[in-house]
């Protein structure tokens, strides 16, 4: 007797898929399966993809597979509206899952590790991640990344004892009480200064 498309959903919340070869128990690979984000069943039949300069939709979420750098810059740009970071869930498996669903159900930006099939594959890279973006967000994120404040990363490190702080930073460290290391005031230096010392570039790929 063949089974119902429900049984076929319901088992690996047992652990089965997971267990014995990914982790140590059945109720692991339960708590795994269970914890997965995951939409309702039956509401989607299937996932339609393609390159963003080709498509012929309008996509639900765009995915961008980008470096550390890269990555810093788009945190930067989605945080300019409200200040606010992403509270993300990072795994090892199901790079699939976690770049489209919880920035679907969330309503909100992502950031996913390609797993073993995303690398084996798909050809990720050891040095990528992958940021994703629902739609209703790319204004917000583009908006974001066009500011000053977003647009630059340090490209060369300092390994100064005292190291130039921001005016922002200057200011809390006076509003503590501390000083320089003789004595003086801290103050805080430009933006511009602070480019200047450190090599900023704009990251423009």
């Amino acid at each position: 007797m063949r089974p119902e498309p429900w049984e076929f959903y319901e088992k690996p919340f047992e652990g089965n898929n997971r267990y014995p070869h990914g982790v140590s128990s059945l109720e692991a690979g339960a708590n795994w399966a269970q914890e997965l984000p995951r939409f309702e069943f039956g509401k989607y039949i299937g996932l339609v993809s393609g390159p963003m300069r080709t498509v012929s939709f309008e996509p639900d979420v765009a995915a961008f597979y980008c470096n550390s750098a890269q990555l810093l810059k788009l945190l930067l740009g989605i945080a300019y509206e409200d200040g606010r970071d992403l509270p993300v869930v990072l795994g090892g498996h199901a790079a699939c899952v976690y770049t489209v669903v919880p920035a679907i159900q969330k309503k909100q930006c992502w950031v996913s590790v390609p797993c073993r099939g995303d690398r084996g594959r798909a050809g990720a890279q050891d040095d990528e991640l992958i940021f994703s973006v629902p739609k209703d967000q790319i204004r917000r994120l583009t908006h974001g990344l066009e500011q000053p404040g977003t647009g630059a990363i340090p490209t060369s490190f300092s390994m100064v004892a005292e190291y130039s702080l921001s005016e922002s930073y200057a200011k809390m460290a006076r509003l503590m009480g501390m000083t320089r290391s003789d004595g003086s005031i801290i103050e805080g230096k430009t933006v511009e200064e602070r480019k200047y010392s450190l090599q900023y570039r704009q990251v423009r790929d």
